[in-house]
């Protein structure tokens, strides 16, 4: 997921970020501060071949009316198509994916204090 700033802080003995987010695809206007407990921090390698060391946190996901708990790594973006994207394992058995077809779900619902 798309995170322009990343900074970790400690709240007794558990580690915590702050970021901020782009919630919505091509305005970098709309800015949403966040906190978030570390679950984890992960070498990912990128589609370029980069590794980076990368925190773990757990979000919800809700997509068409399936609402579920799934862990992202927080990265900068910026010069990527899309703010996020989705890997296996938030995308199970509930999902059938057909590389024909895009934004099946229709428009984007604004959820407020959701984002």
């Amino acid at each position: 997921m798309h995170a322009f700033y990343v900074d970790s802080f400690m709240v007794d003995d558990q580690k915590m970020i702050r970021f901020g987010i782009h919630p919505v695809q091509g305005d970098p206007t709309i800015i949403k501060h966040c906190e978030a407990k570390v679950i984890d921090e992960r070498v990912v390698t990128s589609s370029d071949g980069n590794k980076t060391l990368r925190y773990v946190i757990e979000t919800t996901m809700i997509l068409g009316d399936i609402n579920k708990k799934i862990e992202v790594t927080l990265t900068n973006r910026d010069n990527m198509r899309f703010r996020m994207l989705l890997g296996r394992r938030a995308i199970d058995e509930n999902f059938i994916v057909n590389p024909s077809l895009s934004y099946q779900k229709g428009e984007v619902v604004n959820l407020q204090g959701q984002i």
